[in-house]
């Protein structure tokens, strides 16, 4: 076995986001291939429990202040890293690393669209001092190298979603073969830039290929759409049912549906429910913004980023479905190729070694 390598990832620790998703199970995964992992988080809010996972296996410090980052997260103690991968934005996580000197390589991980927020932006510390960028997708990959003009190494390798393949029991799914018209899902928050008004306001188009649209999630837009959808009279095809689940109760309600539907019109990265859709063999619909036209395949449908191909492509799936041309398990297949945990886990750990091999 090659030598082991001591990392540290900058991210969450707590809450249901996807850089928690992403810190734990990339952690998770670095340790069983024999590696030694310390998580840095900022300390959580008062309302959320300090991990999502307690039986991680892997350390967990966490930061509170400006301070703390401008001693270079002294509560990492004398510990030396090979390389550290902060996920996400802020001047605290970057600042804290480029200020701990026991660290040999620094990383940037993108998990956002790559656009910045102006000239006061904390993804300028990459300059500073890093030794690489990662983006998730290739799209974001161009933009973040071109707003912050980044010359130096980088790579694209996808976030990490739940590994649902390791975590429940998924089978085969086969050709998806709806009753009648597609009964479509969405999953996330509900909120302006996801598009679920969208789908409201244009249900009469979509309702000539579509059976129903159940809504799970939560988000401040749930109390603007529900009196909408009402004074529409829509309750019977389009519902809300707040959260939803995780594990094998979450893979069962996603292979209950024939078609999901993301119709982001703002800033995004890559979405992970659309990874946990093909691992169930559940085709989708997606705006292709940020990084999701690195999601597409034949067995689902992904526009240029124009929200008014969206219909279109609604329908023009929908006409795939029941001609039987859409297949589950080719598409389940498609995700174990280039999604799957072991697969990114993989390439995260080539990448890390290739980084500090060339140390």
């Amino acid at each position: 076995m090659a030598d082991s390598l001591s990392i540290l990832l900058v991210g969450y620790a707590h809450g249901e986001g996807g850089v928690t998703t992403h810190t734990h199970w990339l952690a998770h995964g670095l340790v069983e291939r024999g590696h030694h992992v310390r998580v840095l988080s900022p300390v959580p809010p008062r309302d959320l429990p300090e991990s999502p996972w307690p039986d991680r296996g892997y350390a967990v410090d966490h930061y509170g202040d400006i301070k703390d980052a401008l001693r270079g997260f002294a509560a990492l103690g004398k510990d030396r890293f090979d390389v550290a991968v902060v996920a996400g934005t802020g001047w605290k996580a970057m600042g804290g690393v480029l200020a701990n000197r026991r660290i040999k390589r620094r990383v940037f991980f993108e998990v956002m669209s790559g656009d910045a927020m102006g000239l006061v932006d904390p993804r300028r510390l990459v300059h500073a001092g890093f030794d690489s960028i990662v983006s998730l997708a290739t799209t974001v990959d161009e933009k973040v190298c071109r707003e912050f003009h980044w010359r130096g190494k980088r790579t694209i390798i996808q976030a990490l979603p739940e590994p649902l393949e390791s975590l429940a029991v998924i089978p085969e799914r086969g050709i998806v073969a709806p009753t009648g018209k597609p009964r479509a899902v969405y999953f996330g928050r509900v909120v302006p830039h996801k598009g679920v008004g969208f789908l409201v306001e244009h249900w009469q188009a979509l309702s000539e290929h579509l059976q129903s649209l159940d809504i799970y999630g939560t988000g401040d837009e749930r109390a603007v759409l529900e009196p909408r959808i009402a004074e529409l009279g829509l309750d019977d095809v389009i519902r809300f049912h707040g959260r939803y689940p995780d594990g094998q109760a979450y893979v069962d309600l996603l292979r209950e549906f024939d078609l999901l539907l993301l119709p982001t019109v703002g800033q995004e990265g890559g979405p992970l429910v659309l990874l946990e859709a093909m691992a169930c063999g559940t085709p989708f619909v997606a705006n292709g913004v940020g990084g999701i036209p690195d999601f597409a395949n034949q067995d689902c449908r992904v526009t240029s980023g124009d929200i008014t191909e969206f219909v279109p492509a609604v329908a023009d799936i929908a006409r795939q479905l029941a001609a039987g041309r859409v297949d589950g398990s080719r598409l389940q297949r498609h995700y174990r190729d280039h999604f799957s945990y072991e697969v990114l886990v993989g390439k995260w750990e080539s990448y890390l070694r290739f980084l500090t091999d060339g140390a």
